[in-house]
């Protein structure tokens, strides 16, 4: 979910917790254009909006859905435990004709972009201590190939006791994140009902409220719908407004719209819209989804090759700015040695890759990334280290 990046970084877009908003400030026209740019591309105020599970409980969640699933009667008929559809596990009790929850519009490309490597440069550690079965805290710095890309931040979180059935998430949930500087990042997740998930995330830079968003999201039997507000300015009259319905329509296929409705200054006319079509289709270990409107296209595709071996191909395209990239991604995983690769190539000469490696029986994550522009000639390296 994310934009066409310029060639010279080739970033992929990570969910992250509004510090690239912040680091965005004051950079005048040029910054005030862009973000003119993104909002007709591809899914300007839903990228990044941090619903992604880590990688570690994802792994839990999807072997419990596999356990689920091998409980299936003789013919293949599922057992009413619970029904995997669209990387949600829904009752079977409560799905009409087979149908499950699709999930939300934000997770339309999750296949595929967890398979995009997130690469760094400089030297990374991590360190995080439980204090309890709830409460965890930890420390990450960071320094780069310049000085002031050095960044040292202290965090906390805190997990309820209760998970969700359909999307296996522990809930309340509460993240907090402050830098050296001062400036705070705060996350509320928590589940309003059993079907309404709310949740709001906050940055402070500079003692000011850098950016703000609320989430709202509503899990049918066979349907969601969200809601976001961001930024939110009634002084002003200024913000951005975002729903999107996604409808499981057979067991393979899901359909559904994105609106999106901002109303700033740099917008000609003072308000825009921009409406996007997106679709999914789901075959064992095969998936397709695409987004596309009247200024932007994304396509995924992603498959399966057994159990630790993964491969996806995405292809993104800006008309307003008149870009289009390419990439082809893999995954390899093998949960019982501690290892991890993802490597990915685009059409514009960049190669990045990602190795992570458990150091048993220390607790420790090695982690080592790399990314090579041949157009440019440009390469960055990083180490990165995990305690915990």
């Amino acid at each position: 979910m994310g934009n066409v990046h310029t060639l010279e970084e080739g970033k992929v877009h990570g969910h992250g917790h509004g510090r690239g908003q912040g680091q965005g400030r004051g950079q005048g026209k040029g910054y005030e254009k862009e973000k003119l740019y993104r909002f007709f591309g591809i899914r300007m105020a839903n990228e990044g909006d941090g619903y992604s599970i880590t990688g570690q409980r994802r792994a839990e969640i999807q072997m419990k859905q596999e356990e689920n699933l091998e409980t299936a009667g003789p013919g293949g008929t599922r057992s009413a435990a619970a029904v995997a559809v669209g990387g949600l596990a829904v009752p079977a009790t409560a799905l009409p004709e087979r149908l499950g929850n699709p999930g939300t519009v934000a997770e339309l490309h999750r296949r595929c972009h967890d398979m995009l490597p997130q690469t760094f440069d400089g030297f990374r550690l991590n360190v995080s201590r439980a204090l309890g079965s709830n409460v965890t805290v930890g420390h990450s710095l960071q320094v780069g190939n310049r000085p002031q890309t050095a960044d040292c931040q202290f965090n906390a979180s805190y997990m309820g006791q209760r998970q969700h059935e359909l999307t296996g998430e522990a809930y309340p949930m509460i993240i907090g994140e402050v830098d050296a500087h001062g400036n705070v990042t705060g996350t509320l997740m928590h589940f309003i009902t059993p079907r309404c998930r709310g949740k709001l995330t906050t940055t402070i830079l500079d003692s000011e409220v850098q950016s703000s968003r609320l989430f709202l999201d509503y899990f049918g039997n066979n349907y969601s719908c969200t809601c976001v507000l961001s930024n939110i300015d009634l002084a002003q009259r200024m913000g951005v407004f975002v729903a999107s319905y996604l409808q499981q329509v057979t067991p393979e296929l899901a359909l559904g719209v994105d609106y999106i409705y901002q109303r700033e200054d740099i917008v000609p006319g003072g308000q825009a819209a921009l409406v996007s079509a997106v679709a999914r289709y789901q075959q064992e270990n095969r998936q397709w989804s695409a987004m596309l409107s009247l200024h932007a296209l994304e396509l995924c595709y992603t498959q399966f090759y057994g159990q630790s071996l993964g491969a996806s191909v995405q292809l993104q395209a800006n008309i307003l700015k008149r870009q289009a990239i390419s990439r082809l991604c893999y995954h390899c995983h093998m949960p019982r040695v501690g290892f991890s690769f993802r490597g990915g190539i685009d059409t514009r000469g960049v190669i990045s890759a990602v190795c992570e490696k458990r150091l048993e029986p220390l607790p420790i994550l090695l982690q080592l990334s790399g990314k090579l522009n041949h157009l440019t000639s440009r390469f960055r390296f990083g180490l990165g280290l995990t305690l915990g």
